[in-house]
């Protein structure tokens, strides 16, 4: 598995709910463990596999189902869900943003969230799954008011940079403790525990992009704010990194190193999403705009190349959105 050893997984492997080559059985088992959904088999053989831990409030899981399958749970309202491919791709849709997931990218689902799922044949997922209330509990911890708002994540967590490495290796931490919890084992202190699972769900609070930290006003850096609205305000224009980080008033690599930490990516990563989707809601409303004029309008000089982009955002090719828009 990708990045992560059967070592790390084994004492979470150990603890298998279900394992079925059934394709109803699979559906009611992990509709059973997880939520109720609609699951439609897209072809290759079923070979299905769960495996579950809970550490404190929190539940985490592997899953495979063998063949590539489509999921729709629609939302999970309940809670809130983290998925990393262990090997192997999905698509997750979430709203009217999609992740292209694999070991090194994870999806952070927020609990309001519509969701549609495309697993390819092959894939096997590390799925955490936190209760809504824990989450609203160290929200007013960490934000205060503004956790009384609807929560909503920016959905793609970065794994191969520092701050997703960091939650990763925590992932890693509490699968190894899972035995500690067994019956008859020696437990850690109990206050220790709570302040692991907590450091957990505040590492995501904190560190990956959501509504509550914007809310919460001064959790977003006015250098970064800057760069943003500088960005927003001149798609078209032909920036570079030293210009966006001129009008913020810092050096490129320490607006780098902002990005990094408070949008998990780079400066010019962020304007090209910033530009696909300008692009898509004109693609969606102004019938009267061709696509290459909508590619140029927000900065794309190579039509090959935007639309590249375009479906690794979206999922779907630009000439796709306008058809469905129109």
């Amino acid at each position: 598995m990708h990045g992560w050893s059967r070592l790390e997984l084994a004492p979470l492997l150990n603890r298998r709910v279900f394992s079925s080559t059934q394709q109803d059985e699979t559906r009611a088992r992990v509709s059973e463990a997880l939520k109720e959904h609609r699951l439609t088999w897209k072809g290759g053989r079923v070979d299905a596999e769960l495996n579950r831990g809970r550490f404190g409030s929190l539940t985490v899981c592997t899953l495979r189902y063998g063949a590539e399958v489509h999921i729709e749970p629609d939302r999970l309202q309940d809670f809130m869900l983290v998925q990393v491919p262990l090997r192997g791709r999905a698509r997750i849709e979430c709203g009217d943003e999609g992740v292209n997931a694999d070991p090194d990218c994870a999806a952070v689902i927020a609990p309001n969230r519509r969701l549609r799922l495309h697993w390819e044949a092959g894939c096997e997922q590390l799925l955490l799954k936190i209760p809504r209330g824990k989450l609203e509990a160290m929200g007013q911890r960490a934000f205060g008011q503004a956790a009384s708002r609807p929560l909503d994540f920016s959905p793609a967590l970065r794994l191969d940079t520092p701050i997703g490495a960091a939650w990763r290796s925590m992932m890693a931490s509490l699968i190894h403790l899972l035995p500690t919890l067994d019956d008859g084992a020696r437990r850690p202190p109990a206050a220790w525990l709570e302040h692991l699972e907590d450091t957990l769900v505040l590492h995501l609070l904190y560190n990956q992009p959501n509504t509550w930290q914007t809310q919460a006003g001064d959790a977003v850096p006015r250098r970064l704010s800057i760069a943003e609205t500088y960005m927003r305000e001149r798609l078209g224009a032909p920036l570079t990194l030293n210009d966006i980080a001129r009008q913020a008033g810092a050096s490129a690599s320490a607006l780098t190193r902002l990005f990094q930490e408070h949008r998990n990516t780079t400066p010019m990563n962020a304007l090209r999403a910033f530009r696909l989707d300008a692009a898509r809601n004109r693609l969606k409303t102004d019938m009267d705009a061709s696509v290459t004029e909508v590619a140029l309008s927000v900065g794309f000089g190579h039509l090959g190349r935007f639309s590249e982009y375009y479906r690794e955002r979206f999922g779907e090719l630009p000439r796709e959105t306008r058809r469905l828009g129109g």
